[in-house]
């Protein structure tokens, strides 16, 4: 695929960037009084909602899904290769895995935890899960559905599944970018993925976890050594770990986490800055002429726009301190 031919596609993006929240529009939210004077800001941007239901209910997410469903439908619909966008998408796939896996193992009712989003509908998901088979979907995720059941027929852990669904996700996330052969898109799978990598070893140090432990929740599609992890996080070495990521070109960025340790690494403050990483990554692409990179800085910025609003919704309902949302808020596009 050319680059040149995103540039239908990305002329749409810089339409719908116009229309993502303002730093202005997250001020007037922060500073409101109360959830009715927050959703009053959001009720003149491109999210709908009736505000009497929603402040009844306070089921944020319910317009906030359906709002990502209608983006994610247009992306889908428009884009030369909509592998781009599973690559965001697939997380919910994985996560629909997850709860229709435990619905079937528990025999319970999980339906109001399934999201709507992905490239393939959720009665796909469910023949999958039910029959162990399937001839529409990769051939990775019937694997790793396939592993799942009969882990659990063998064991009878439930936890199980989580480890499956995430391992199999990032495979899948680099079967795909290999595929795409974009040196961007790799690099920014390789960041992905050995960030979440290095915040699985650190809260396994916190939590005591085992070394097999590590060996199935750690994934080995990243571009340091799941080996070479296992073992620092064995020995609990701190300044390994350090040394294994040092070479990375957001290595300085990590250097506030090791500093900010004495006895263990904060894993909220590790997530925050695994956060700004990624989105620094991001708006390197924002501003490419051509290819791919422009569409996935905007999903990746329509996502966390969702989880900001969310955040501040849940906190204004809570009635929480308006610097301690600020300090949880995650980066906003462009700044």
């Amino acid at each position: 695929m050319q680059d040149t031919q995103y540039k239908g596609i990305n002329t749409l993006i810089r339409v719908y960037e116009t229309r993502l929240l303002s730093q202005d529009d997250y001020e007037k939210m922060l500073r409101a009084d109360d959830l009715q004077s927050a959703l009053e800001v959001l009720k003149s941007t491109e999210y709908r909602f009736d505000e009497v239901e929603v402040l009844k209910n306070k089921n944020f997410d319910q317009f906030l899904v359906a709002h990502l469903q209608e983006i994610y439908k247009e992306l889908y619909s428009t884009t030369p290769e909509s592998e781009v966008v599973q690559i965001y998408t697939l997380r919910y796939t994985y996560h629909n895995l997850k709860v229709l896996l435990k619905q079937r193992f528990k025999d319970l009712n999980l339906e109001h935890l399934l999201i709507p989003i992905g490239k393939y509908p959720i009665a796909t998901l469910k023949n999958l899960v039910k029959t162990g088979q399937s001839d529409i979907l990769n051939p990775i995720m019937v694997e790793g559905v396939q592993e799942a059941i009969l882990h659990f027929q063998t064991f009878g852990r439930i936890e199980a599944v989580d480890v499956f669904m995430d391992t199999y996700y990032y495979k899948h996330v680099r079967a795909i970018t290999d595929r795409l052969n974009n040196p961007t898109i790799s690099k920014i799978a390789d960041v992905m993925i050995d960030l979440d990598n290095l915040s699985t070893v650190i809260r396994s140090i916190n939590q005591q976890k085992s070394r097999s432990f590590l060996h199935t929740v750690l994934s080995s599609s990243g571009s340091i050594s799941k080996q070479a992890l296992i073992d620092a996080a064995d020995d609990k070495s701190m300044a390994t770990i350090n040394q294994l990521y040092s070479s990375q070109p957001y290595a300085d960025k990590l250097e506030n986490v090791w500093a900010d340790s004495k006895h263990e690494i904060n894993p909220i403050l590790l997530d925050k800055i695994i956060e700004e990483i990624i989105h620094e990554h991001m708006r390197e692409g924002m501003y490419q002429a051509f290819g791919p990179m422009p569409l996935m800085a905007f999903i990746f910025a329509i996502e966390k726009e969702v989880t900001n609003i969310r955040l501040i919704l849940v906190g204004k309902d809570n009635q929480i301190a308006e610097e301690i949302i600020r300090e949880r808020m995650r980066p906003i596009y462009g700044s």
